[in-house]
Protein backbone atom coordinates (compact mmCIF):
# COMPACT_ATOMS: atom_id res chain seq x y z
CA UNK A 1 0.00 0.00 0.00
CA UNK A 2 1.10 3.36 -0.88
CA UNK A 3 1.62 5.89 1.78
CA UNK A 4 1.87 9.40 1.59
CA UNK A 5 5.97 9.57 1.65
CA UNK A 6 5.72 7.24 -1.16
CA UNK A 7 3.09 8.43 -4.00
CA UNK A 8 4.28 9.57 -6.91
CA UNK A 9 2.04 11.09 -9.66
CA UNK A 10 1.47 10.67 -13.22
CA UNK A 11 -0.85 13.13 -14.56
CA UNK A 12 -3.45 12.66 -17.61
CA UNK A 13 -5.03 15.23 -19.84
CA UNK A 14 -8.53 13.59 -20.88
CA UNK A 15 -8.66 15.21 -24.55
CA UNK A 16 -10.20 11.72 -26.37
CA UNK A 17 -13.79 12.82 -27.02
CA UNK A 18 -15.67 13.22 -30.29
CA UNK A 19 -16.51 17.05 -29.18
CA UNK A 20 -20.44 15.99 -29.88
CA UNK A 21 -21.26 19.78 -28.48
CA UNK A 22 -18.96 21.80 -30.42
CA UNK A 23 -19.88 20.10 -33.76
CA UNK A 24 -17.25 17.50 -34.23
CA UNK A 25 -13.91 20.30 -32.93
CA UNK A 26 -11.60 18.55 -30.90
CA UNK A 27 -12.02 19.92 -27.70
CA UNK A 28 -8.03 19.64 -26.18
CA UNK A 29 -7.62 22.07 -29.29
CA UNK A 30 -10.03 24.82 -28.75
CA UNK A 31 -8.96 28.24 -28.22
CA UNK A 32 -8.73 29.11 -24.44
CA UNK A 33 -6.95 32.79 -23.93
CA UNK A 34 -4.62 32.94 -26.81
CA UNK A 35 -3.27 28.91 -26.84
CA UNK A 36 -5.37 25.87 -27.41
CA UNK A 37 -6.59 24.57 -23.97
CA UNK A 38 -4.82 21.65 -23.59
CA UNK A 39 -1.42 23.24 -23.57
CA UNK A 40 -2.33 25.85 -21.20
CA UNK A 41 -3.78 22.78 -18.93
CA UNK A 42 -0.62 20.51 -19.73
CA UNK A 43 1.65 23.62 -18.61
CA UNK A 44 -0.16 23.87 -15.55
CA UNK A 45 0.11 19.75 -15.28
CA UNK A 46 3.79 20.15 -15.63
CA UNK A 47 4.11 22.19 -12.55
CA UNK A 48 3.25 19.14 -10.64
CA UNK A 49 4.98 16.40 -12.32
CA UNK A 50 7.18 15.17 -14.59
CA UNK A 51 4.62 13.01 -16.25
CA UNK A 52 2.06 14.33 -18.03
CA UNK A 53 0.27 12.44 -20.34
CA UNK A 54 -2.63 13.29 -22.41
CA UNK A 55 -5.70 11.05 -23.68
CA UNK A 56 -6.06 11.81 -27.31
CA UNK A 57 -7.90 9.76 -30.28
CA UNK A 58 -6.83 12.14 -33.08
CA UNK A 59 -4.49 15.29 -33.44
CA UNK A 60 -1.39 13.08 -31.97
CA UNK A 61 1.39 15.23 -34.00
CA UNK A 62 -0.12 18.50 -32.52
CA UNK A 63 -0.84 16.76 -28.96
CA UNK A 64 2.41 15.53 -28.40
CA UNK A 65 4.62 18.61 -28.26
CA UNK A 66 2.39 19.31 -25.15
CA UNK A 67 3.07 15.94 -23.14
CA UNK A 68 5.61 13.45 -22.20
CA UNK A 69 3.22 10.70 -23.57
CA UNK A 70 0.65 10.14 -25.47
CA UNK A 71 -2.69 7.72 -25.07
CA UNK A 72 -5.25 6.07 -26.94
CA UNK A 73 -8.67 4.53 -26.64
CA UNK A 74 -8.33 0.60 -27.19
CA UNK A 75 -11.91 0.81 -29.02
CA UNK A 76 -12.83 2.84 -32.02
CA UNK A 77 -15.74 4.80 -32.00
CA UNK A 78 -15.41 7.60 -28.82
CA UNK A 79 -16.10 5.35 -26.21
CA UNK A 80 -16.14 8.23 -23.44
CA UNK A 81 -13.86 9.34 -20.76
CA UNK A 82 -13.69 6.12 -18.72
CA UNK A 83 -11.70 4.55 -21.85
CA UNK A 84 -9.37 7.14 -21.08
CA UNK A 85 -8.86 6.64 -17.74
CA UNK A 86 -8.04 3.34 -17.97
CA UNK A 87 -5.38 3.94 -20.72
CA UNK A 88 -4.00 6.36 -18.02
CA UNK A 89 -3.35 3.81 -15.40
CA UNK A 90 -2.04 1.22 -17.71
CA UNK A 91 0.27 3.90 -18.54
CA UNK A 92 0.66 5.45 -15.36
CA UNK A 93 4.41 5.35 -14.10
CA UNK A 94 3.50 7.08 -10.61
CA UNK A 95 1.69 4.93 -8.26
CA UNK A 96 -1.64 7.15 -8.74
CA UNK A 97 -3.09 8.99 -11.25
CA UNK A 98 -4.51 12.40 -11.92
CA UNK A 99 -7.02 12.75 -14.01
CA UNK A 100 -8.04 16.62 -15.47
CA UNK A 101 -10.55 17.31 -18.41
CA UNK A 102 -10.10 19.31 -21.27
CA UNK A 103 -13.02 20.95 -20.56
CA UNK A 104 -12.05 22.98 -17.51
CA UNK A 105 -9.83 25.26 -18.69
CA UNK A 106 -9.76 27.36 -15.46
CA UNK A 107 -8.14 24.61 -13.46
CA UNK A 108 -5.11 26.11 -11.69
CA UNK A 109 -2.03 24.39 -9.65
CA UNK A 110 -3.84 25.74 -6.30
CA UNK A 111 -6.94 23.75 -6.38
CA UNK A 112 -5.05 20.29 -8.14
CA UNK A 113 -2.44 21.04 -5.16
CA UNK A 114 -5.48 20.88 -2.66
CA UNK A 115 -6.86 17.87 -4.24
CA UNK A 116 -3.32 15.88 -4.10
CA UNK A 117 -3.44 16.78 -0.43
CA UNK A 118 -6.61 15.21 0.33
CA UNK A 119 -5.49 12.40 -2.03
CA UNK A 120 -2.42 11.91 0.00
CA UNK A 121 -4.11 11.53 3.59
CA UNK A 122 -6.13 8.51 2.13
CA UNK A 123 -3.52 7.37 -0.29
CA UNK A 124 -5.34 3.60 -0.81
CA UNK A 125 -8.45 4.95 -2.29
CA UNK A 126 -9.55 7.23 -5.13
CA UNK A 127 -10.29 10.60 -4.27
CA UNK A 128 -13.10 12.84 -6.21
CA UNK A 129 -13.84 16.54 -6.14
CA UNK A 130 -17.61 17.87 -5.55
CA UNK A 131 -18.53 21.72 -5.46
CA UNK A 132 -21.84 21.99 -3.63
CA UNK A 133 -23.90 18.42 -3.97
CA UNK A 134 -22.23 18.43 -7.85
CA UNK A 135 -19.75 15.59 -8.52
CA UNK A 136 -16.61 16.35 -11.14
CA UNK A 137 -15.87 12.51 -11.68
CA UNK A 138 -13.06 13.48 -14.39
CA UNK A 139 -10.83 15.83 -11.76
CA UNK A 140 -9.96 12.80 -9.57
CA UNK A 141 -6.98 10.99 -8.18
CA UNK A 142 -6.96 7.45 -8.61
CA UNK A 143 -4.46 4.75 -7.48
CA UNK A 144 -2.88 2.70 -9.37
CA UNK A 145 -3.83 -0.36 -7.80
CA UNK A 146 -7.01 0.12 -8.84
CA UNK A 147 -6.36 -1.13 -12.72
CA UNK A 148 -7.64 -4.56 -12.16
CA UNK A 149 -10.88 -3.02 -10.54
CA UNK A 150 -11.88 -0.92 -13.29
CA UNK A 151 -10.34 -3.43 -16.32
CA UNK A 152 -13.23 -5.85 -14.83
CA UNK A 153 -15.49 -2.98 -14.60
CA UNK A 154 -15.22 -2.21 -18.00
CA UNK A 155 -15.47 -5.42 -19.45
CA UNK A 156 -18.66 -5.85 -17.37
CA UNK A 157 -19.84 -3.12 -19.50
CA UNK A 158 -19.30 -0.19 -17.02
CA UNK A 159 -19.00 3.35 -18.74
CA UNK A 160 -19.69 5.56 -15.95
CA UNK A 161 -16.58 7.15 -14.26
CA UNK A 162 -18.28 8.65 -11.74
CA UNK A 163 -20.77 5.23 -11.31
CA UNK A 164 -17.53 3.11 -10.86
CA UNK A 165 -16.12 5.53 -9.07
CA UNK A 166 -18.61 5.34 -6.51
CA UNK A 167 -18.56 2.19 -6.03
CA UNK A 168 -14.89 2.27 -4.68
CA UNK A 169 -14.18 3.71 -1.17
CA UNK A 170 -13.25 6.96 -1.63
CA UNK A 171 -12.04 10.27 -0.34
CA UNK A 172 -13.83 13.88 -1.36
CA UNK A 173 -12.48 17.44 -1.82
CA UNK A 174 -15.23 18.98 -1.29
CA UNK A 175 -15.59 22.84 -2.43
CA UNK A 176 -18.22 25.55 -2.48
CA UNK A 177 -20.90 25.14 -5.02
CA UNK A 178 -19.91 28.09 -7.10
CA UNK A 179 -16.30 27.41 -7.28
CA UNK A 180 -15.44 28.90 -10.48
CA UNK A 181 -12.40 26.98 -11.73
CA UNK A 182 -14.84 23.86 -12.16
CA UNK A 183 -16.53 26.09 -14.69
CA UNK A 184 -16.68 23.10 -17.87
CA UNK A 185 -16.80 24.80 -21.47
CA UNK A 186 -19.02 22.68 -22.98
CA UNK A 187 -20.51 24.73 -25.91
CA UNK A 188 -19.25 26.94 -28.55
CA UNK A 189 -20.44 29.64 -26.75
CA UNK A 190 -18.09 28.77 -23.34
CA UNK A 191 -14.99 28.59 -26.45
CA UNK A 192 -15.82 31.39 -28.15
CA UNK A 193 -16.48 33.39 -24.69
CA UNK A 194 -12.50 33.16 -24.03
CA UNK A 195 -11.03 32.83 -27.32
Amino acid sequence: MATANTIRFSALLLAGGQGSRLAGKDKGLMPWRGQPVAAGLSATLGQLTDDVMISCNRNEAIYRQWSDRLVADDAPDYPGPLAGMLAGLRACRGTHLLTVPCDMPLVDTDLLKQLLVQAQARPDIPCLVRAGEQWHPLLTVIPRTLLPALQSAWEDGQRSPLRWLLRQPHAVLQLPAEEPRLHNANTLADWSAHS
